[in-house]
């Protein structure tokens, strides 16, 4: 997994998985004590949507369930690309996973962009950052061995 020419594809992983566990920090946080807050957080919980099946959750539930999903699904890509570096030995699934992950995270790091929130801007641009230089620069074990993993 931290073998020569994946420690940036690891060093990356490991950035979703912190920045899943810093985004379920900040949904548990205590909400801010500030009136305008509060107004908007009553509205979500008292307006309901009815979605069929019987069921009509409040606009507070449709923003938390999607809140959580982002911290289960990073979660869940750090982990997986964990299992591929871990478990890959010629390196090919390793490229098409840094591949995959350049383009998934960049598409989040431009809706973060696009709708003006800092912290997963940042967050995820770093990790972004990660898995484009795993990407871009040669893995010195293959280069060493004449091309050969």
């Amino acid at each position: 997994m931290f073998r020569q020419g994946r420690r940036l594809f690891t060093a990356a992983s490991l950035g979703l998985i912190v920045v899943a566990l810093m985004h379920s920090l900040g949904h548990f946080s205590p909400e801010p004590d500030d009136l305008g807050f509060k107004a908007v957080r009553g509205a979500m919980r008292s307006y309901h949507l009815g979605l069929g099946l019987g069921m009509q959750p409040s606009l507070h539930d449709v923003f938390s369930s999607l809140s959580l999903t982002m911290s289960v699904t990073l979660l869940l890509l750090g982990v997986l690309n964990l299992l591929v570096a871990r478990s890959d030995e010629g390196g090919r699934m390793v490229r098409a996973a840094a591949a995959a992950s350049v383009i998934g995270v960049g598409v989040l790091v431009g809706i973060f962009l696009y709708y003006r929130i800092p912290p997963p801007l940042i967050a995820l641009g770093i990790v972004e950052a990660l898995f484009v230089l795993s990407l871009a620069l040669p893995d010195r074990s293959t280069a060493a061995s004449g091309g050969k993993a």
